[in-house]
């Protein structure tokens, strides 16, 4: 899938809990561009949040990050594998190398979502492919494409995606369908965590599904498991990394630690407990995990071998 997220001059920065949703939900790697001092700057081959959120947390430390222009990209990967080199953005260039740096500073950058119908050369993405055999000549020859409407259109039905420019003089420009949601502009939705009226797609009892049709879930309500009383009939499910806790990992502040309790934690350090019930992690709100140091814990201050992507939700929609 990938996302785009397109913050002009002027705008605030998403919230962490948003970034961190993004990340989640395409984590094939990361990258982001900014204008500054008349150039395009790209930083990308983020592999791991960890090392992302760290960079982001940098260039906040020496910019005003709402005038800032910025574009981010998570990326799914379809061609040309996993690996740092394929992250986005990318220079306009014709370059394989340069494409491939993952620190550079250009005069334009752009950022994809979809999938091209071009076959790409070995190693390389179809995004890759695209800049180099389409989009730099045009560069080449029209230095401000991204005015034209009718060659903004022709990049359109070429790629049948949506991407995101960005110049050195901070101007943004998107092609295709963006959603546009407090000033930033996001290629597809998956910004946001998936929400369900539905509890019965995790917690009916499977069976007397006679007069199922569609996703209106079964009308006969007798035959669900009975939810725990923090659940409602509406919350917000969630794919996302965790950390699982060991049983020497400290203590929790918040509510009484159940000993027979499955915890984990994720970079934010919200705290989740396994719910039979439903089969998944359900988020305690107002709980906090902490080491025998006392420091909150996050995912990231515990072992990569305990971190894994599981399903989680937040009751009542209180994330």
């Amino acid at each position: 899938m990938c996302i785009i997220a397109a913050k002009p001059a002027g705008v605030a920065m998403p919230s962490e809990e948003t970034i961190f949703q993004m990340w989640s939900s395409n984590r094939d790697g990361a990258g982001f561009m900014y204008a500054k001092k008349g150039k395009v700057h790209i930083e990308k081959g983020f592999m791991h949040y960890e090392d992302f959120h760290d960079a982001i947390e940098k260039l906040s430390k020496s910019n005003d990050m709402t005038r800032l222009p910025l574009v981010m990209h998570f990326r799914i990967a379809t061609h040309g594998g996993v690996n740092p080199a394929n992250t986005h953005p990318f220079p306009i260039t014709d370059s394989v190398g340069v494409l491939s740096k993952l620190k550079s500073s250009c005069t334009l950058g752009v950022a994809h979502n979809g999938i091209i119908d071009i076959t790409p050369r070995k190693g390389i993405s179809d995004t890759m492919e695209y800049i180099i055999s389409q989009l730099a000549p045009l560069y080449a020859g029209v230095k401000d494409f991204y005015h034209n409407e009718h060659l903004m259109r022709m990049i359109s039905n070429a790629t049948g995606s949506r991407l995101a420019f960005l110049t050195s003089e901070g101007d943004v420009y998107t092609v295709g369908d963006f959603i546009e949601d407090k000033g930033i502009m996001y290629s597809n939705g998956s910004y946001k965590p998936f929400s369900s009226r539905y509890p019965s797609l995790v917690s009916c009892h499977w069976g007397d599904f006679d007069d199922y049709s569609g996703l209106t879930g079964p009308k006969d309500y007798s035959n669900w498991f009975p939810l725990e009383d923090s659940y409602s009939d509406e919350g917000v499910f969630s794919q996302r990394e965790v950390a699982w806790l060991d049983q020497d990992f400290g203590y929790i502040t918040g509510e009484e630690m159940d000993p027979e309790g499955m915890y984990a934690v994720d970079y934010l350090g919200h705290v989740f407990i396994y719910d039979y019930y439903v089969d998944c992690l359900r988020y305690l709100p107002g709980v906090t995990a902490w080491s025998c140091t006392q420091k909150i814990l996050k995912s990231g201050d515990l072992d990569p071998s305990m971190r894994m992507e599981e399903m989680v939700f937040f009751p009542d929609v209180t994330e």
